[in-house]
């Protein structure tokens, strides 16, 4: 499986690991809800606020995850990440 490329913590025990060929999105108070997202599914990923900073991923299939409260080095980590992984594997123009 392997170390993720980068993570972040958001509100409410939330948990974005960015992996080369997917995200993993994990909630709940151990991290026993995992919602794995492949780097194909994901349309858009954007950032709202300065402070406590608000990730959006928007999926290909119509699914929005907010993830509130970051901080806005760990979420433009996060958004980067994604963006050269897709650019990487030739999935953005």
């Amino acid at each position: 499986m392997g170390a993720p490329l980068t993570q972040a913590a958001a509100h409410a025990n939330n948990v974005v690991k960015v992996f080369p060929d997917r995200v993993e999105i994990q909630s709940g108070w151990q991290g026993q809800n995992v919602e794995v997202l492949d780097l194909r599914d994901i349309e858009n990923v954007t950032i709202k606020g300065l402070v406590n900073c608000t990730l959006i991923v928007k999926s290909n299939k119509g699914r929005i995850i907010e993830l509130k409260k970051m901080s806005l080095p760990e979420s433009r980590r996060i958004k980067s990440t994604i963006e050269s992984q897709k650019n990487r594997a030739g999935l953005y123009d």
